[in-house]
């Protein structure tokens, strides 16, 4: 079982060593120990609409539990579906910081090649209060199933009531959790409860292997609950969100800023790169104020709904799996169908082939093209956040542009710097390079040094390029190891300015 896939939620259990996410908060009956690592959270935003997908992911016995997410509006089942389990794989692979690695060539070759590399560095409804409104109620507004979940849309004007019911349902919960229900109760929220049913999960071994939920809703804000992930919390957690919007977003209530890039590296990070970039994220983090980091932001589709088509528009560099573009079906399973663009054709496996291999691809296009977005830029963003009351939820803004982690060395070994920029497109991600010097002879009096390549033979081609999406995932924390171990020119913490 690949793990973790996960976003939400607090995992509520009478094991001691409770651990803790986001979004919302698990409930489990009775004595059920289970267990979360980490958080992965993808939203899709489009004028006032927000598309949500996350997935659980816990070890132990397969019992009934329940994850609960505040949403501001009643969700019925036309909202609700289930995703492949290896939706959350395939981005954090294709959005991670990663390593790159060029070849010096033959100084002694002049010609189109130097001309080549003369520029390599240009960067292309609920009103009632608590403590008033009446006698407490709790209200189930909405109930299905979808996939191995059985869902209930519940509505509340007390966070006591809201508290006493869970316990009525014969699920423990921690104490005290009415206080971290109240804000959004107070607020008008309703709480999505998913509980999975045994009978319907599938199964690897004794692991139940959940699908990732996803549903959408439209509200004015557009923010991330994690509040009620602070109840019981133990230790520091990671989240990793995933943004799909007409451009670039950042926190707008927390310090934000990009992981250091374009770092000229010792060959020997490669065997340590996990614990390289702990370090890195860390130092980024201490210097701007425990910042919510920016990881990755690049333009990955160009949307035309009246012609039909789906354009992607940029290719990885370096890739680090065979897919070199976002391809239109993660667009489409991360919420493109909500906005009425669907595939084209017969579907099926055909379908799914061709948008695997396929720069462009043939959608049906939506009965108001208006409504549907143009473009997708996909913004990768990563918090860590300590056990606290005081965490507010994440609201997210739109940026300049963002551009950095691109271009070859110059003939200095030198890489181009991170700007943001006031308008064109967001090109930005975690970029780490190694260098080898050419180790061959000499045969020419003036040699001409600097002129970097890409991989001189097939075998350097297809080896395997470490990312860091590793580097708190899977179970294992990472020892941070300090990048000046490996990095060869200072690292600039710095964020660049805005225009």
């Amino acid at each position: 079982m690949k793990r973790p896939l996960l976003c939400a939620l607090l995992i509520l259990m009478t094991w001691p060593a409770t651990t803790w996410a986001f979004c919302g908060f698990f409930v489990a009956p009775g004595d059920t120990k289970l267990v979360n690592n980490a958080t992965r959270v993808a939203l899709m935003r489009h004028e006032k609409t927000t598309v949500m997908s996350l997935q659980p992911d816990y070890q132990g016995p397969v019992e009934e539990f329940a994850l609960v997410i505040p949403v501001p509006e009643i969700l019925d089942k036309d909202r609700v579906k289930t995703l492949d389990p290896a939706i959350f794989d395939a981005i954090d692979e294709f959005s991670s910081p990663r390593m790159a690695e060029y070849w010096e060539q033959d100084p002694c070759r002049t010609g189109v090649d130097t001309l080549l590399n003369s520029q390599p560095n240009k960067i292309d409804r609920l009103s009632g209060s608590i403590g008033g409104g009446g006698q407490p109620f709790v209200k189930i507004e909405a109930q299905f199933a979808v996939g191995e979940y059985d869902i209930v849309i519940l509505n509340s004007n007390d966070a006591t009531a809201l508290e006493g019911w869970l316990v009525d349902q014969k699920y423990k919960i921690p104490k005290g959790a009415a206080p971290y229900l109240a804000p959004y109760i107070a607020s008008g929220k309703y709480f999505f409860v998913a509980k999975v049913n045994p009978k319907r999960a599938k199964f690897e071994g004794q692991n139940a292997v959940l699908s990732p939920l996803r549903f959408h809703f439209t509200s004015e804000d557009f923010s991330l609950p994690i509040r009620l992930g602070m109840i019981n919390a133990a230790g520091e957690q990671d989240i990793i969100i995933f943004i799909l919007g007409d451009g670039r977003y950042v926190p707008a209530n927390y310090p934000h800023a990009p992981i250091p890039t374009n770092i000229i590296v010792d060959n020997k990070v490669r065997d340590q790169f996990a614990g390289f970039y702990e370090g890195l994220y860390q130092k980024a983090r201490k210097e701007n104020e425990d910042a919510i980091i920016t990881e990755y932001v690049w333009e990955v589709a160009n949307i035309q709904p009246k012609r039909g088509t789906i354009q992607q528009t940029g290719k990885c560099d370096p890739c680090t799996s065979p897919v070199q573009f976002f391809t239109p079906l993660w667009s489409m399973s991360l919420g493109l169908d909500v906005f009425g663009i669907t595939g084209a054709g017969s579907g099926g496996a055909d379908l799914f082939d061709r948008m695997m291999t396929s720069k462009t691809v043939a959608v049906e296009p939506p009965p108001n093209a208006k409504s549907a977005p143009s473009r997708l830029t996909l913004t990768r963003l990563h918090g860590r956040f300590k056990a606290s009351d005081k965490n507010a939820d994440i609201f997210f803004q739109k940026a300049v542009p963002l551009v950095g982690g691109m271009g070859s060395p110059d003939q200095d070994s030198k890489l181009a710097e991170t700007k943001q920029m006031s308008s064109g497109l967001n090109r930005f991600q975690g970029r780490y390079v190694m260098l080898n010097k050419w180790a061959g002879k000499l045969e020419c009096k003036e040699p001409t040094r600097g002129n970097w390549r890409g991989a001189p033979t097939k075998s350097d081609a297809q080896k395997q390029m470490p990312t860091a999406g590793g580097a708190r995932f899977g179970g294992k924390k990472q020892k941070a190891v300090k990048p000046d171990k490996f990095a060869k020119n200072k690292i600039n913490y710095t964020p660049p300015k805005a225009p």
